[in-house]
């Protein structure tokens, strides 16, 4: 097994809460940028340490890595289970025989009796035998496969996401262009397994398939490839994502995520962010999106809008150390260090570790 989160760590799969906390804090206090400037290894080691931490940190978000840790083991003794299987399979196949092992009864001349007429019969019998298993087979397929895509969409309603991936293989297996399966099966896997080069294939083939593939599709592919690290082919999924339903709004919000980070294109991605707060919803993906307008406007130096937009996400999460960190950052550029030290203490309280070198720079 590759390196995970725990490893990176370095705690057990059944650590505490308070163990995962306090192998972050010596961590990030070890591989802090400030504490290693022009060090690139210590700084990728930093981000590696606090991504670990907001998964391990969350519960729902370390049921979910456990499960894909699950899965990838699962899978990898299948492969292995197999590899064994063909090797034994193979291992005693026995050689064709020999010429001298062979034995042929000649066929009289007075014997051959078979004309055209009986070729052109035998013909037709055969192709339509061929055509009857070839059409069987098919609407037999078509219905294995729907009834085992049905089936895996209870699973999914259930919560049962295995069991749910592998009907949709099967469905997959029994009809190879069924669009809809590999866009389920794509879902599981970014969602649920965060296998994200798996759900990447299964999302590029579900548009080769449908006639007209949905925005939806489109946004998950391009989900997808942010963690892979195609920002702007990301950039591009989402883009199609909108214009094929403007009112996606979670596209705009991972758009302006892609945007801000990883492009550089701070207005385009204030544009994105401000259409997600006009119109979405959700508490959580609204404290997201504004905390990364707040940061936006923080990186072009519009200092009182982003504390304006911090101030409004600490309202709807009042226990997020990672915002507490943000709002003093912002406060020390407006030249209020006394705020700015008082919102260093509360990141550090609530856990987030990072707030501590500030705390010694600016406040003691």
């Amino acid at each position: 097994m590759e390196q995970n989160f725990y490893t990176v760590l370095g705690i057990a799969p059944a650590a505490t809460p308070q163990e995962v906390k306090q192998a972050y804090k010596q961590l990030a206090i070890k591989y802090h940028p400030d504490k290693n400037p022009g060090n690139k290894a210590a700084e990728d080691r930093f981000k590696l340490v606090n991504a670990a931490y907001q998964v391990l940190s969350n519960p729902n978000k370390r049921a979910r890595y456990d499960l894909k840790l699950q899965y990838l083991r699962e899978r990898e003794r299948v492969v292995q289970q197999q590899q064994a299987y063909y090797n034994e399979r193979y291992r005693y196949t026995r050689h064709p025989a020999p010429v001298s092992e062979r034995y042929y009864r000649p066929i009289r001349t007075e014997d051959r009796k078979f004309v055209r007429k009986d070729l052109y019969i035998t013909i037709g019998f055969i192709a339509g035998i061929l055509l009857f298993s070839v059409l069987l087979k098919t609407v037999m397929d078509h219905i294995a496969s729907e009834d085992k895509y049905k089936t895996a969409l209870s699973y999914i309603a259930d919560g049962k996401y295995s069991s749910a991936h592998s009907l949709l293989s099967d469905a997959i297996n029994f009809k190879p262009e069924h669009s809809a399966a590999y866009k389920e099966r794509g879902r599981i896997e970014l969602n649920v397994f965060e296998d994200y080069e798996a759900a990447l294939q299964d999302f590029n083939q579900a548009i080769a398939y449908e006639k007209q593939p949905s925005a939806e599709v489109y946004f998950m592919r391009g989900v997808s490839r942010q963690h892979l690290a195609s920002y702007q082919q990301a950039e591009e999924d989402l883009s199609t994502a909108i214009v094929l339903n403007e009112k996606l709004w979670d596209a705009y919000l991972s758009r302006g995520e892609v945007r801000l980070f990883y492009l550089k294109k701070y207005k385009p991605a204030l544009s994105d962010l401000s259409t997600y707060l006009r119109y979405g919803t959700d508490t959580k993906k609204r404290v997201e999106a504004l905390t990364y307008r707040g940061f936006g406007y923080y990186k072009i130096e519009a200092w009182k809008l982003s504390e304006d937009d911090y101030r409004r996400a600490l309202a709807l999460d009042e226990k997020n150390g990672r915002l507490h960190w943000l709002m003093g950052r912002t406060k020390i550029e407006l030249q209020e260090p006394d705020s700015a030290c008082i919102y260093f203490n509360q990141a550090n309280d609530l856990g987030y570790s990072a707030a501590i070198l500030d705390l010694r720079a600016n406040c003691y």
